[in-house]
């Protein structure tokens, strides 16, 4: 009988482990793009350095949970996508890159999930630093398992300069404006690590 107990306990114990993993993943890819608007023209620039870790609560191969999660991007990796050095620079100094050399958004909480066939949607909330002004931000992020168990998660989220203390600039003597409001659109792939 003793011994019957002790199997069923370690088959209850294995069966938990493959149900419900905890699994730590880091950037594999990334697509991390800011969309702005101006008085003359719309703007964009990319993100080369993107470094995403976290340690999330597996159920099969479905997101549950987020136990831990982080973003940081080198301010100076945001690169103008019409390749401009001008527009580089400009965008370096309006975030204070030589002061605050990353960007940052640190996860706090869950707020939601729902499942949408294949797709997890989660919205979370957490600390957006921009400029060394550091803010509760929420997010919804949409997160898929590929095939070979890699996480893809996708979002939007509109963001106002103003909120971080960063007054959107202006160029030519005051002729063109930049506009307040940016959205900051990303497709990351994970990686177990």
């Amino acid at each position: 009988m003793i011994r019957q107990s002790i199997l069923l306990f370690l088959t209850t114990l294995l069966l938990a482990g493959t149900v419900s993993a905890q699994s730590k993943f880091s950037t594999k890819s990334f697509q991390l793009t800011i969309n702005g608007t101006s008085n003359v023209h719309d703007w964009s620039s990319k993100a080369t350095n993107v470094v995403v870790t976290g340690d999330f609560g597996l159920n099969n191969t479905s997101l549950e949970k987020i136990n831990a999660a982080s973003v940081k991007v080198k301010t100076t990796s945001l690169k103008s996508t019409k390749d401009s050095d001008l527009m580089d620079g400009r965008t370096h100094s309006t975030l204070k890159a030589d002061k605050y050399p990353e960007i940052t958004y640190v996860f706090t909480k869950v707020l939601s999930v729902q499942q949408s066939g294949a797709e997890t949607i989660m919205n979370i909330t957490g600390n957006l630093t921009l400029g060394g002004v550091t803010k509760p931000t929420d997010l919804t992020l949409r997160i898929k398992t590929l095939p070979g168990g890699d996480l893809e998660v996708k979002g939007t989220r509109k963001i106002l300069m103003s909120n971080h203390g960063i007054k959107p600039p202006s160029f030519m003597l005051g002729a063109m404006k930049v506009g307040d409001e940016v959205t900051l659109t990303y497709d990351v792939i994970l990686k177990k690590a």
